[in-house]
C-alpha cells in the first residue's frame, strides 16, 4: 500500500489540538501511487466517540483527481448532524458550571481496486468539534482559532468567551468607553467557553458601582477538561454561584452594582487567558412589553439581548371554507333553523407573529446582533417559559455610528409552532 494523508485537520500549535468549526471545511488531501490501477478508488471510512464506541458514521468512495494522483475530500455535512449546542438555561438556571460532553471524530483511507480493498487502513488524527459556522474571512485567515483557549506557543494560552458582543476589555481601569452588554435585573445570560485541554483555571468576577469603584472581587475555581463550558451570569444568577475570595467562601457584593465584568485566570502560571467580559445594568424605565431572546452565535455559544422599544403583534390567519346544506328533517318535516351554518371554516391555523424595537445601539451591538437576525436556534423567554421563534427578516443593515448617528433595530419574530381551531 502507498497511500499517503498530506493534509488534514486538525491545524496546531504545540501539539495541542483546536476544536473544529463543523460548518467550515474539514478537508483532507490523501495520495496514492497506485491511481493507475484498473477500478482504482479510495474508501472513506468516517468514525464517531473514538476514545467510546468508535462507531463508522459514513463510508464514501472517491475517485482521483482527473490527471493527478491525488483525491479531495470534506466531511463536515457529516459531522454537524453528530454535533449540537447544549443551553442549559432552556431547562433552568445552573449551579456554578455547565459543560457538554464533547465527542471526537476520526478519518481512515483504504485503496481499492478492481481486485477489491487493498492493504490497512490508514487513519487521520483524532479530532474535536463544536456546533460553530465562522464567516469564510475569518476561516480563511484562522480568527476562529481565537474562539476557543488554547497554548499557541509554550506556556502561552489564549482565548476568548463565546459570545458575538466582541468585547476585549482590559480588567483595570474599566470607563465608560468600554463595550459593556447592557443587560436589565430579570434577564437571563450564559456565557460560554471552550477549553483545549486539562487545566486549573479560576473565573474572575468584579462589580462596580456607576462611578466603577469596585465593590467587590470573587473567583470560583475549577479544573477543566476538553468541553465547552457555561455559567449562567444574569443579574439575578450570579449571586448563586460558590464564590471565593482565593479559597475562603464569600458572597458577591451587588449593593448599588452598575457594572460588572468576568474573566478567566490560569490559576497554576498565575496569568490572564481571556479578555473581560463586561456587563452594564439596564436600570432604565421603559412603558413598553420588553422581549427577551435567545439565539445560538456563529461562535457555537449562545447570546441574549432583550427589546425595550415600541413592539406590535399580529396573528396570520389562515382558513379554508365548506358549503353544508342547512336544512335538517325532523319527523316528517324538513326544518330551516335560524342557527344553521351554511358555510363553515375549517383547518383554521393561526400563527402569532411580533415586531420589535430595539433601543439606540453602539456598533459592536450592531455587529452581535447579525447573529440573532441569521441565527437558526432562536428563543424567546415569555414569563418563566422559552418559546422557539424565527426571525423572519432576510437583510441586515450593518449602520454605524462612524457618520455621527446611532440606530436602533427593528426585527420580525414568528412563533414556530401554528395554533388550530376547532371545526
Amino acid at each position: 500500500m502507498a497511500l499517503t494523508i498530506q493534509q488534514q485537520p486538525p491545524q496546531n500549535f504545540n501539539s495541542k489540538t483546536f476544536f473544529l468549526p463543523s460548518f467550515a471545511p474539514i478537508e483532507y488531501l490523501v495520495s496514492s501511487t497506485n491511481t493507475a490501477q484498473a477500478g482504482f478508488k479510495v474508501i472513506v471510512s468516517v468514525h464517531y466517540d473514538t476514545d467510546g464506541a468508535d462507531t463508522k458514521i459514513a463510508t464514501l468512495q472517491l475517485n482521483t483527481i482527473p490527471s493527478a494522483t491525488q483525491v479531495v475530500t470534506d466531511i463536515q455535512n457529516i459531522v454537524q448532524s453528530f454535533v449540537s449546542s447544549q443551553y442549559t438555561i432552556l431547562e433552568g438556571d445552573t449551579v456554578d458550571l455547565s459543560f457538554s460532553d464533547y465527542k471526537n471524530f476520526r478519518v481512515a483511507f483504504q485503496e481499492y481496486n478492481a481486485s477489491g480493498l487493498q492493504g490497512s487502513p490508514s487513519s487521520g488524527a483524532t479530532f474535536y468539534a463544536w456546533d460553530a459556522a465562522p464567516k469564510y474571512k475569518e476561516f480563511a485567515t484562522d480568527d476562529w482559532k481565537n474562539w476557543s483557549i488554547n497554548e499557541i506557543s509554550a506556556g502561552v494560552v489564549t482565548g476568548d468567551f463565546l459570545s458575538s458582543f466582541e468585547q476585549n476589555n482590559q480588567w483595570a481601569n474599566f470607563s465608560k468607553a468600554d463595550k459593556w452588554i447592557r443587560i436589565n435585573d430579570s434577564q437571563k445570560y450564559q456565557i460560554n467557553w471552550l477549553i483545549d485541554d486539562s487545566r486549573e483555571l479560576a473565573i474572575y468576577v468584579k462589580t462596580m458601582d456607576a462611578a466603577f469603584n469596585t465593590l467587590s472581587v470573587r473567583n470560583l475555581n475549577f479544573t477543566s477538561v476538553k468541553n465547552q463550558y457555561g455559567i449562567d451570569v444574569g443579574v439575578q444568577e450570579i449571586t448563586a454561584h460558590n464564590w471565593l475570595i482565593n479559597t475562603t467562601p464569600s458572597a458577591l457584593d451587588m449593593t448599588g452594582v452598575k457594572y460588572y465584568a468576568l474573566r478567566i485566570l490560569e490559576a497554576t502560571d498565575d496569568y490572564w487567558i481571556t479578555p473581560a467580559i463586561g456587563f452594564e445594568v439596564d436600570d432604565c424605565d421603559s412603558t413598553y412589553t420588553n422581549y427577551e431572546l435567545h439565539w445560538l452565535n456563529r461562535r457555537g455559544g449562545f447570546d441574549s439581548y432583550t427589546f425595550t422599544g415600541k413592539s406590535n403583534q399580529e396573528t396570520d390567519i389562515q382558513k379554508n371554507f365548506a358549503k353544508y346544506n342547512t336544512r335538517k328533517i325532523e319527523s316528517s318535516s324538513i326544518v330551516h333553523n335560524t342557527y344553521a351554518q351554511r358555510k363553515r371554516a375549517f383547518h383554521t391555523g393561526l400563527r402569532d407573529s411580533y415586531t420589535l424595537n430595539s433601543r439606540l445601539l453602539r456598533d459592536f451591538e450592531i455587529t452581535a446582533l447579525e447573529d440573532l437576525v441569521s441565527s437558526p436556534e432562536v428563543y424567546w423567554r415569555d414569563g418563566s417559559n422559552f418559546l422557539s421563534v424565527n426571525v423572519t427578516d432576510k437583510t441586515y443593515r450593518h449602520a454605524k455610528s462612524e457618520n455621527g448617528q446611532v440606530y436602533s433595530m427593528q426585527l420580525t419574530m414568528e412563533i414556530d409552532n401554528s395554533d388550530k381551531r376547532q371545526w
